[in-house]
Formats: C-alpha cells, sequence, structure tokens
C-alpha cells in the first residue's frame, strides 16, 4: 500500500469498509475515486464515482477534489492522507 495527500471536501468518505464490492484507487497528483464492481453498475450505472457522507453517492470521479469545485453548496476543503493499493495514470472522465 502507498499514501496519496490530496485536498478535497471534507465530507467525501474514502473508508473502503463502508462500501461493499468498491476498490479505491489513486489518481497520480489529483486524489482518489472508487471503482464499484459489477453488482453496483448494472443496467449502465456509474463505475467511477465519489461518496459522500452528505450527499451520498456523486457519479464523477472527480466531484469535490481540489480544483474540481464541489457539488453542492456544503463544500468544505481540506488536506487529507489516504492508503491505496491501486493507481491510475490519467483522468478518463468517458
Amino acid at each position: 500500500m502507498e499514501e496519496i495527500t490530496f485536498r478535497c471536501c471534507k465530507y467525501l468518505d474514502h473508508n473502503e469498509e463502508h462500501y461493499n464490492g468498491c476498490k479505491l484507487k489513486a489518481i497520480h497528483n489529483c486524489g482518489v475515486y472508487f471503482e464499484r464492481g459489477e453488482i453496483w453498475t448494472e443496467g449502465g450505472k456509474p463505475r467511477d464515482v465519489q461518496f459522500c457522507s452528505k450527499r451520498g453517492r456523486l457519479n464523477d470521479k472527480v466531484a469535490c477534489l481540489e480544483g474540481a469545485g464541489g457539488e453542492c453548496h456544503l463544500y468544505d476543503e481540506e488536506e487529507r492522507t489516504v492508503s491505496v493499493e491501486e493507481w491510475v495514470n490519467e483522468i478518463n472522465l468517458s
């Protein structure tokens, strides 16, 4: 496991234990997001998401990360360090 430090909204939840079938992934120099497993993506539901303790699932992998802007008026930025096993080198927004 490696650590990544980044800035995001304090209401994002990056605890893998809270989301069965989801894997936390790091985007180099940006932050982290959850990749949801097949059980959660049937019927075209989003695979790469964020989870917010105030609003639930956010259907954008960079939602509420520094530079991406807040999804709502509650955005409150903090610095966070998270341990992850898998890294991706680029952001594919499709």
